[in-house]
């Protein structure tokens, strides 16, 4: 059985004092979307950060590809295999520069791929129609647009792992319907591990992957879902998925 992208052990986390996550076991594996679903609160932001290597646990141990988060190498391949976007990302040293510029600079191209940044940009361009975005300068947008070129410049990424906190933030219905076909797309056709939160299960409905509730920090349910088909539950607070990916 091939070896999980993310292995997560006795996992707790602490934000001034009130613990925010305990998992005692869950694997993540390659090539498959997981929705991590759970109200304000639940502890879905948290996860993400940590998963992302940006925020150390309390307590607990998680692994990447085998190893320990925490190892320095471990870090180094995070930061090139790993695409995170958070609910708020900091603009501050961005508003003078061009939607373009921004974009290049974002969007990861690994030493296996065989595009450029250029090219992942023209690429996303077509697919989201940036055409009119592209020379405008960041602080001339609004929420919903730095949104809409964060999470195309995420998708772009040639990074193994995509992680969107609260993906249907400032998105319009269609919007997050495209952002949904092309999330299915990396995961069915490139092997990419996608994780996204949501505080609405149907967010997850037209893709195929894995539902995980959080309730007060804690995996409530697991569900497997398919396209077109009903969701299922899954067993107890670990979870094993069904796995495939490039290496």
């Amino acid at each position: 059985m091939q070896q999980p992208l993310y292995q997560i052990k006795n996992l707790q986390c602490e934000i001034q004092g009130k613990l925010s996550i305990s998992i005692t076991n869950f694997e993540i594996h390659r090539g498959i979307i997981y929705a991590i679903i759970g109200q304000a609160g639940a502890g879905k932001s948290h996860l993400l950060e940590v998963l992302a290597n940006v925020r150390r646990p309390s307590s607990g141990n998680i692994l990447f590809d085998g190893e320990s988060i925490n190892k320095r190498a471990v870090k180094r391949t995070m930061r090139q295999e790993v695409s995170y976007l958070p609910q708020v990302p900091d603009y501050n040293r961005e508003m003078r520069k061009t939607v373009k510029r921004y974009m290049l600079r974002r969007i990861q191209t690994a030493s296996w791929s065989t595009d450029t940044a250029q090219d992942r940009l023209q690429d996303i361009g077509k697919r989201m129609n940036l055409g009119d975005f592209l020379s405008r300068r960041v602080g001339t947008l609004s929420p919903g647009e730095r949104r809409w070129i964060d999470i195309a410049a995420c998708i772009a990424s040639d990074a193994k792992v995509l992680i969107l906190d609260e993906l249907e933030l400032h998105l319009s219905y269609d919007a997050l319907e495209t952002v949904k076909r092309l999330l299915q797309r990396k995961s069915s056709h490139e092997g990419t591990t996608v994780l996204i939160s949501t505080m609405n299960p149907v967010t997850m409905k037209r893709l195929s992957g894995v539902s995980v509730t959080l309730d007060n920090g804690r995996i409530a349910m697991i569900r497997s879902v398919r396209e077109g088909s009903r969701p299922r539950r899954g067993q107890g607070s670990g979870g094993n998925t069904g796995r495939k990916r490039r290496d």
